[in-house]
């Protein structure tokens, strides 16, 4: 009995004298274990690097990597991310991978040494602005003015569309965005929804009318337009002299839509109706169509859309667009004190200003004046600010302010661009890129 226990005894020393020689490969110095293997050994948590307030660039799921931008040094970086990285909004809630998206604002933390994400959190001082429908976007003094504030863009700025870096120009002023940024400075903007075209065809009796889309849009009507329009369905209300028209249409993104107008009843009947405008405060000017009027009178008016302006001293300037359709009636208008610079009001219950600037004409041959060169693509229509003026190479004249350049070719993908046009005294060429052929 005693030989059985000493025999067992000398097999636990054994076994323990064995496992104490595999704790010495174990407890290896981490140094002497990257010579031996090629690699770092890493765990969940691990990272030597962060960076704050990074904007997410592009999310590629098939090389599960995630591409950000530095805000400081402006520089992108790829990190690959595994089953261990993990993702919190700023709330510290978890998140899946598909919650991410391009132009977030985020801190990150990762393993420098194996480009390996171990985290992305949402900015906790970033904040974000979805649905931005009424902005104005200046390129040129770097900044943005959207929900009644004026933001500044960033030096790194990024635009996405359909998760794809974009431009400033590719922006719209009917596209839908959303932004993002810190404080009173913008990171990144993304178009949400885009625009398709709307062309009218047989529209020479309502030349000079209006055109109504929704409540998006409304326009004088010229030949030979291409109106950039928000994707959705729509009733056009097509009117001139009288008659008017209603049209469906459903405006897909970069698709072009006709509306033929040969089968609407062009008889002429025009009717006026009178409209008396009550200003407040009573000095107030008020325009019609462009010219002056004496509201002390009953002012006689076509039937149909007309655009109506009030201007006062120290008063903010009031565009709307009314639309007579009786014999009579009565337009109260009171006009809001300017807080110093004056500024175009929209009046209540009453259509919106177009989302187009109004149109500039050719360039004349006049030595006085400026123009606009758009040299490439070559063979392209050129449409400016809606209004056809002509095939590549062309120019233009020159106004100053925002415009809108639409090229569009047969076979390709139409598109826009904003451009901001400056008053300095000299001509300007401008080149875009070549149209992407349909089905590419």
């Amino acid at each position: 009995m005693r030989k059985y226990v000493i025999i067992a005894i000398s097999y636990i020393m054994l076994t323990a004298f064995a496992l104490s020689g595999c704790g010495n490969a174990v407890n290896e110095p981490k140094a002497e274990l990257e010579r031996n293997t090629g690699f770092i050994v890493t765990k969940a948590g691990t990272y030597d690097s962060a960076d704050d307030n990074a904007v997410v660039v592009s999310i590629d799921d098939k090389e599960k990597t995630i591409t950000f931008a530095n805000y400081a040094t402006k520089r992108k970086y790829t990190l690959s991310y595994d089953g261990a990285s993990k993702i919190f909004d700023k709330y510290g809630t978890s998140m899946s991978m598909e919650q991410l998206q391009p132009g977030m604002v985020v801190n990150v933390t990762f393993l420098k040494s194996k480009k390996l994400l171990n985290s992305v959190t949402e900015s906790a001082d970033a904040w974000t602005i979805d649905n931005v429908k009424d902005f104005e976007l200046s390129d040129s003094e770097s900044r943005m003015n959207m929900t009644g504030g004026t933001y500044s863009l960033s030096d790194a700025l990024y635009v996405f569309a359909n998760d794809k870096l974009a431009e400033l120009m590719d922006i719209n002023s009917v596209d839908v965005l959303t932004v993002r940024g810190v404080d009173r400075e913008i990171f990144s903007i993304t178009i949400d929804q885009g625009h398709g075209y709307l062309r009218l065809q047989n529209e020479d009796y309502f030349i000079g009318g209006w055109i109504e889309i929704g409540s998006k849009i409304i326009r004088t009507i010229e030949d030979d337009m291409l109106l950039a329009v928000p994707i959705g369905s729509y009733d056009v209300l097509i009117s001139n002299k009288g008659v008017e028209g209603t049209k469906s249409v459903t405006i897909s993104a970069n698709d072009e839509q006709i509306i033929d107008l040969s089968d609407m009843k062009t008889e002429e009947l025009i009717t006026y109706g009178k409209v008396i405008a009550v200003t407040t405060p009573d000095t107030a000017m008020v325009y019609v169509d462009g010219k002056e009027v004496d509201k002390s009178l009953p002012i006689e008016l076509e039937y149909g859309i007309h655009q109506m302006i009030v201007k006062a001293e120290g008063y903010k300037t009031l565009t709307q667009y009314i639309k007579v359709g009786q014999e009579s009636a009565t337009i109260d208008i009171t006009l809001e004190k300017s807080d110093g610079g004056e500024e175009e009001a929209e009046g209540p219950g009453v259509s919106p200003v177009p989302t187009s600037p109004v149109p500039t004409t050719p360039v004349t041959t006049s030595s006085d004046e400026y123009k606009v060169t758009i040299s490439d693509p070559v063979d392209t229509e050129v449409y400016l600010d809606g209004m056809y003026t002509g095939i590549t190479p062309l120019s233009f004249k020159k106004v100053p302010g925002t415009h809108e350049i639409t090229l569009r070719k047969d076979g390709c993908i139409t598109r826009s661009y904003t451009i901001e046009l400056d008053s300095t005294s000299q001509d300007e060429t401008m080149s875009f890129s070549n149209l992407a052929e349909v089905g590419d």
